[in-house]
């Protein structure tokens, strides 16, 4: 039925993110005609004529034909308007070699004989036969399939299936036409023929009937048409407004959010901003997290170690030497660095950036490193998610969430019905609505607050004046070149010179230990211990999913 299309849409939902195998090249097959000549010997003597318009260069075409259960395919040939072509077969896959360029439009001839194609029963003889099924991945443009008795028929009847129904015509001499248009990919087509039983003395009868099989599938399918038209209209009358009223909506509160937020925000940034180091509420690490969007874990952990080293647990011995002064921290996620640096690839008491190095080269510990560095992260995490910097609002979020499903649902419903620029609403719309259940959460006066003293603080750094500098209490150095290490390593690299020299030469300001070397080692054992896998699919043969298990389609390659 040619508006039945609702499993296939229904899967397209719920499958949008599953790959598909692809086609090598891109095409479109415009025109489709097949033309089955039946012979008194039960056989059908087939012509397929496609024509392919190419938007790449191409070897040439593929014909996959899975005959029904007791029939065979013999004597396939091919051929273009020039001459024969080159064809390999294998597992009902025909690879047919006419090979040309970008623009390019062909046509090409398939001859083949279908063996068994005609039943033949005590009331009438019957081709009944999948040309394709749903395992086609094309779509055909204006498709016509034609089945020519022996000789001219005087009782011919014609049925079609799935995407063939309502398209079948007899003509005067008893030929049965079926005039497809346009068929989508995936979708079935059976065409069943059947003619006076005289004229196939070559077949041995069977028992029983088939006229009376057919008709009672022509009644079946009218009524399952009748209550599609019927279920349609209510789906039109009905789901319609539910989208828009309910897409309204979603919209409008998307909306008041977001304004809300951005009023928030502006709110907080209101007047001149004059350069100074925020106060000390939480660890540089949680502040890198928090208010960078880029934030890179690799420059965070020479962040950290700054940190730690301003907090007085860890002491340094030399440019690339570190010893653990004290195991008390304030933080979970401060105890995991420590624990990785000098329990792990430390002697427990002190760890060198060469052992960084030597470590994270060894493949064994690539695992233990990223689980470290991974639960490292989590705990940061959860220092800025301790502040309540979000809001919450779990039931407006459920609510939405709700909503989503019923947008789902809608589309499901206008796609198996037919009603796709509404379905595809739907699914828009759908996708807003979880978008919005799953990530609203606004950030509140106070995080607004704390990102802005923060970022600008950074911004000004980039042109910061010495005086200004060396104004700040060695606190308020510490904590802000740390911030800057871990959030703009560009600049603080700039900035490390001009800041170490303004310090005097018997003052400890933590900066004598060559930042950016750390940082630079700690981002090559990050891309050290990272690890990508790809994985490759393919497209395997079977048996159709039209009449009989049988089926076929066609491609490109």
């Amino acid at each position: 039925m040619k508006n039945k299309k609702g499993l296939a849409i229904v899967l397209f939902i719920f499958l949008l993110l599953v790959p598909v195998q692809a086609f090598a090249v891109d095409f479109n097959i415009t025109e489709v005609q097949i033309e089955a000549q039946l012979n008194e010997d039960g056989t059908a003597d087939v012509t397929e004529q496609f024509t392919y318009e190419f938007e790449d260069e191409f070897n040439g075409i593929t014909r996959s034909l899975i005959p029904k259960e007791g029939t065979s395919i013999e004597e396939f040939t091919a051929s273009d308007s020039r001459r024969e072509l080159e064809v390999e077969v294998e597992n009902g896959l025909y690879k047919i070699y006419r090979s040309g360029n970008d623009g390019d439009s062909i046509q090409v001839e398939l001859n083949y004989r279908i063996v068994g194609a005609v039943e033949k029963f005590e009331d009438g003889a019957e081709f009944y036969w999948p040309f394709f099924d749903a395992s086609n991945e094309s779509e055909y443009g204006d498709m016509t399939i034609t089945v020519i008795p022996p000789a001219p028929a005087a009782e011919t009847e014609a049925l079609g299936y799935g995407e063939a129904f309502d398209t079948a015509s007899i003509t005067e001499d008893g030929t049965a036409v079926f005039d497809l248009g346009n068929v989508p990919s995936e979708e079935n087509a059976d065409i069943r023929a059947i003619f006076e039983s005289e004229l196939f003395p070559g077949v041995t009868a069977q028992d029983g009937t088939v006229r009376d099989e057919l008709a009672s599938d022509r009644e079946e399918l009218e009524n399952e048409a009748a209550a599609f038209a019927r279920n349609q209209q209510i789906a039109q009358s009905a789901g319609i407004p539910a989208i828009a009223i309910l897409g309204a909506l979603l919209i409008g509160l998307v909306l008041f959010a977001w304004l809300k937020a951005s009023r928030r925000k502006r709110d907080v940034q209101n007047g001149p901003y004059e350069f100074y180091v925020p106060e000390d509420s939480m660890s540089i690490p949680a502040l890198l997290h928090f208010t960078n969007p880029t934030y890179v874990a690799a420059n965070g952990m020479s962040a950290a170690i700054l940190d730690l080293m301003r907090k007085g647990k860890i002491r340094q011995i030399s440019e690339d030497h570190f010893a653990l002064a004290d195991r008390n921290t304030d933080h979970p996620h401060e105890a995991v660095l420590i624990g990785l640096l000098f329990d792990t690839i430390g002697d427990g008491q002190e760890f060198t950036l060469e052992q960084v190095e030597i470590y994270t080269k060894n493949e064994s510990n690539h695992e233990d490193y990223n689980a470290a560095t991974a639960e490292w992260n989590k705990e940061v995490r959860a220092e800025v998610l301790a502040h309540d910097f979000y809001e919450k609002h779990s039931g407006l979020r459920w609510a939405v969430g709700i909503t989503s499903a019923v947008f789902i649902g809608l589309a499901i419903v206008s796609g198996i019905y037919g009603l796709l620029p509404w379905m595809a609403l739907s699914i828009a719309l759908g996708m807003l609505a979880l978008g919005f259940a799953i990530g609203y959460s606004p950030i509140t006066r106070e995080g607004h607050r704390v990102r802005y003293e923060w970022r600008s603080m950074k911004n000004a750094m980039e042109q910061l004046p010495t005086d200004q500098w060396e104004r700040l209490t060695m606190d308020e150095k510490q904590r802000a070149y740390a911030y800057l290490l871990g959030s703009d390593q560009k600049t603080a690299e700039r900035k490390a010179n001009a800041f170490t020299a303004a310090e005097p030469a018997n003052d400890v300001s933590g900066f004598g230990m060559n930042p950016i070397l750390m940082t630079a080692v700690f981002v090559s054992a990050s891309t050290t211990t990272s690890s990508s896998a790809s994985a490759s699919g393919g497209g395997i043969a079977g048996t159709g999913g039209g009449v009989g298990g049988g089926g076929g389609g066609s491609g490109a390659f």
